[in-house]
């Protein structure tokens, strides 16, 4: 009783301080985008275009991937078949190749918004290898692996986008975008 009443008077201090904790993601939820987007990063840099798609679960329950819809540089647009699904949980996709122009190291403002506009987590690939996970309810990203854990492509360049937080708002990354 006492561990359940510490933890929910932690929380509770976490979030007056503006100091979300960080939720755990669905581990097959993970695994599934977590596969889709280890089968795209190569293609997705020799190409230099995103791709993208959604999680959702099927009526036995099982999670599983749409086809993947291939993008552009700044951004991609699931058309994969949703009609299977009995819900959609997660989008995902790839950041394109390097680019030192573009911030894709982290999710963009928009990445985030787009998840709570449709209700859903996401998951992100960038060029450097991270793998980003959109809590679609509560507008925050949080790096799941770091460089590399998630292939590389080739021409990137460490640091080159500055220095990488383990977590942003949707607050955060507008700041960061300038806007």
């Amino acid at each position: 009783m006492i561990c359940k009443w510490l933890f929910h008077a932690t929380i509770a201090v976490a979030l007056s301080l503006g100091i979300a904790p960080a939720l755990a993601q669905d581990p097959e939820e993970r695994a599934v985008a977590q596969e889709a987007l280890m089968g795209l990063q190569a293609r997705s840099f020799a190409e230099n275009v995103e791709y993208c798609g959604y999680i959702g679960r099927m009526p036995d329950g099982q999670l599983m991937a749409t086809e993947v819809t291939r993008g552009d540089a700044w951004g991609c647009l699931s058309r994969g078949d949703e009609s299977r699904f009995v819900e959609i949980v997660a989008s995902f996709h790839t950041h394109a190749a390097f680019d030192s122009a573009a911030d894709s190291e982290v999710p963009s403002s928009d990445d985030v918004q787009g998840d709570m506009e449709e209700g859903v987590n996401g998951y992100v690939a960038t060029p450097g290898g991270r793998l980003w996970y959109i809590d679609g309810d509560r507008g925050v990203a949080t790096q799941i692996c770091g460089l590399g854990c998630m292939g590389q492509d080739p021409d990137f360049i460490p640091g080159d986008s500055g220095p990488i937080a383990d977590r942003y708002t949707w607050q955060d990354l507008r700041r960061r975008e300038g806007l």
